[in-house]
């Protein structure tokens, strides 16, 4: 007999004898090439309600998780991220849920917030930093080293036209046992209307939080052949903390009357 024959019979007796295995998770023992077929697809409805909403929208978010709940959802809000999923069919301990109907929120970054973070994280040239402050002077406060207010106009123009001055200083020191020198070499950037020492770019990070104000150290950089200009965020790391607590803050006050909410990530094993 071919072994082909063999192994038909073989499936054949599998099958007609399939019970359910004693195990804890059900399982059942078939036919090494048989394949499980979902019929799901043939029905006039699904067999249950499942899909994921992804949305940026803080408002149509909590709209959703209102109108879908049955007061067994469960969310989770990550603040580093800035995101939120609820869960509509996650269950419990006695009777877990697929898990696979749910909802998240990503706050979008707005277009200024990008701008902002871009600029402090790079080098500029004159005309780069001049550029940046022209395009979002809506923006934009300028400080001298005073703290007094500048005019953003001058405070670009000033950047524009930066002159490096250097000065040498030497010391020379004689002894009748010893002798000594000195040099010190001490260079300065300047400007004929006066260098911005601080910019205050105020801006709504993502869509649905509140406005913040962003300190921008201006530093002149003079190593090079050219004068480098750098914008340092003065107490970023404290900044992106409030976000996140105010975005745990505002999720709360949105969807919390619909939904558990638990700081941290949810992740279906």
């Amino acid at each position: 007999m071919e072994a082909k024959a063999i192994q038909l019979i073989q499936d054949t007796a599998v099958l007609a004898n399939a019970k359910q295995l004693d195990t804890h998770m059900p399982a059942i023992a078939l036919p090494r090439e048989s394949a499980v077929i979902s019929l799901e697809k043939f029905q006039l409805n699904r067999s249950r309600f499942r899909g994921v909403l992804v949305t940026s929208s803080l408002a149509d978010f909590s709209s959703y998780v209102a109108a879908k709940t049955d007061g067994n959802t469960w969310g989770f809000v990550d603040g580093d991220r800035m995101t939120c999923t609820v869960f509509f069919n996650l269950g419990d301990q006695d009777t877990p849920g697929h898990g696979d109907f749910l909802s998240t929120l990503t706050l979008k970054k707005t277009a200024a917030f990008i701008a902002v973070e871009a600029a402090a994280g790079s080098k500029h040239s004159q005309k780069d930093l001049s550029d940046f402050i022209e395009d979002w002077a809506p923006n934009l406060i300028a400080l001298d080293a005073q703290g007094e207010q500048v005019d953003l106009r001058r405070a670009a123009g000033a950047i524009r036209s930066i002159t490096i001055e250097q000065a040498r200083k030497s010391e020379h020191v004689v002894g009748d046992m010893s002798s000594s020198r000195s040099a010190m070499d001490q260079i300065e950037a300047k400007s004929a209307d006066g260098l911005p020492a601080t910019l205050l770019f105020q801006v709504i990070p993502y869509e649905g939080l509140k406005s913040q104000t962003i300190q921008l150290r201006v530093a002149v950089l003079t190593g090079g052949d050219q004068p480098v200009l750098r914008l340092r965020w003065i107490g970023e790391a404290q900044l992106r903390e409030d976000l996140a607590q105010e975005f745990k803050e505002v999720v709360a006050q949105e969807v919390g009357a619909s939904t558990q909410l638990t700081i941290g990530t949810f992740t279906l094993a």
